[in-house]
């Protein structure tokens, strides 16, 4: 069905030309900003396994750092395949330095060139109308504009699922073997990404290859091309890290909680990060736009992505309540959602027949909104400043570098593993500690396992002090036990020393 934006060509050339100009343009800003905004421990992780694979190709570093760098990177524990960690190693190669902006690049190119995916199969599912507001409220999307340039798979995952989407509808609209062969490679490698994804793809497709029913399904050669290309790429990884390498064996902990499931606490937290990250308009209009796909393949899509999510988010319950960047896919899934909204409206505009003068109204709007979405992003970008950040943990880090150290510090440790060049020790977090008691895992009292923790160590730093008073057992049993030191952001115990008050 024709749209009022099929009307006008070269206005809409211009208005997309905006739209990805506007979305590649505000991701640019404040680009070297340290990555501590979204999960800076997820981000820090990456980093410095991409540092570890840049330092071993020097000749001119200190040895030490040498060492530290690629004995750090080892420590870490590999879960995705590290894709984006040696491409940001590369970068660091061609730019001649560790420049960690550079992943923040290169996740900001892959989620905007997946927008051509989101654009043509919102175009498919809807009209030209429906696509472009999919396309706007894709890449301008407050959160997803700080969470898609992100140092971590995910907005890597996000875009090859799109582009894996709109391959999958092409194939069913016109089976093909070749287009078979690319709907499999980029389901395939989206699963390979990060496999969390696998919910967002299964469950559509077989809601759409079903649609004749499962006898002809089983006869089809390209359906069984398309699911070994799509599970493929990731079995044979899962075997390799697991009974080959090892490195996957303990990667399944803490993942699946099926007694939240039961929990009215876990959707209050599931839908507080929905609100947090898509926002309650955006989810409006995704729910309003359900029933006005009226041709029955796309509104099969659609509810099977919807479900998708639905079984992701209880696959996962701890997490979709906890870490806000599980909800990426779920911005995709809005945007796509929406497009029937945008499509209804415009031929409601159409059908009214303005007068001349208004003729153009949409396009202003249109612009208008764009610019609003790149406003807003940018004010979420420049929001925080952690330029000072990496001063404070070299000269931690430096200080504290020889000797055997435990702490209750941001991002279990990571910020003093990766600017203080310090690996040490992580004492739990009062979330980690209520999470081990829920798997099971912890039964000791707490000051136990303290005393077990600290025994051998020189030094217990805390500069995470929200949490550290949220432990108040362990705030007291330092107190009263060790010499405290008190500094700008940190308090440093000395396990050898006896308090001042002795």
């Amino acid at each position: 069905m024709g749209g009022y934006f099929d009307e006008h060509h070269t206005l809409r050339k211009i208005l997309l030309i905006l739209l990805f100009l506007a979305g590649i343009g505000v991701r640019m800003l404040d680009l070297t900003d340290p990555p501590l905004d979204i999960h800076p421990t997820r981000q820090l992780h990456s980093a410095i396994m991409a540092r570890g694979y840049f330092y071993v190709t020097l000749q001119n570093a200190p040895e030490w750092m040498i060492r530290a760098a690629a004995q750090q990177a080892k420590r870490e524990a590999v879960i995705e395949p590290p894709i984006l960690e040696h491409l940001t190693a590369w970068g660091y190669q061609l730019t001649g330095g560790e420049n960690v902006w550079i992943a923040r690049l290169l996740s900001s190119i892959f989620w905007v060139v997946a927008g051509l995916a989101v654009y043509s199969l919102a175009r498919k599912l809807t009209n030209q109308d429906g696509a472009l507001l999919a396309l706007g409220a894709y890449l301008l999307m407050v959160y997803g504009v700080q969470a898609s340039r992100t140092f971590q798979p995910d907005p890597l995952m996000v875009s090859l699922m799109a582009f894996a989407w709109w391959t999958f509808y092409s194939w069913r609209e016109k089976p093909t073997w070749k287009r078979a062969a690319i709907a499999g490679l980029f389901s395939g490698l989206a699963i390979f990404v990060k496999n969390s994804v696998v919910f967002f793809l299964a469950i559509p497709y077989a809601i759409v290859v079903l649609e004749r029913g499962w006898k002809f399904a089983v006869k089809d050669k390209q359906i069984w091309l398309v699911g070994f290309m799509t599970i493929a790429p990731a079995i044979g990884y899962t075997i390799y890290g697991t009974y080959i390498a090892g490195f996957l064996n303990q990667q399944f902990n803490f993942r699946i909680f099926p007694n939240l499931w039961f929990e009215l606490a876990n959707y209050s937290r599931w839908f507080k990060q929905v609100q947090d990250t898509a926002g309650i308009p955006a989810l409006l209009l995704g729910l309003i736009g359900i029933p006005f796909f009226a041709a029955i393949r796309p509104l099969r899509f659609i509810l099977g992505i919807w479900l998708g999510y639905i079984v992701y988010g209880l696959t996962f319950a701890y997490h979709i309540g906890t870490h806000d960047y599980y909800q990426l896919p779920f911005l995709v899934v809005l945007a796509l959602s929406m497009s029937s909204v945008g499509q209804q409206l415009m031929l409601s505009w159409k059908n009214w027949h303005p007068i001349r003068l208004w003729k153009y109204l949409p396009y202003i709007v249109a612009v208008l909104m764009v610019l609003a979405g790149f406003w807003s992003g940018r004010l979420q970008l420049l929001k925080d400043d952690y330029r000072k950040e990496p001063t404070f943990w070299r000269s931690l880090g430096d200080r504290l570098r020889d000797y055997p150290v435990i702490g209750l510090t941001q991002d279990y440790g990571y910020r003093m593993s990766y600017y203080g060049w310090d690996t040490i020790e992580n004492w739990q977090s009062s979330g980690d500690l209520a999470l081990r008691q829920m798997a099971g895992k912890d039964k000791d009292d707490v000051i136990n396992i303290l005393e077990k923790n600290i025994a051998g160590k020189r030094y217990f730093l805390v500069t995470w002090f929200d949490d550290f008073k949220r432990q108040p057992e362990v705030m007291d049993y330092l107190d009263n036990r060790f010499f405290v030191e008190t500094g700008d952001g940190y308090r440093l115990y000395d396990l050898k020393a006896p308090p001042s008050n002795w």
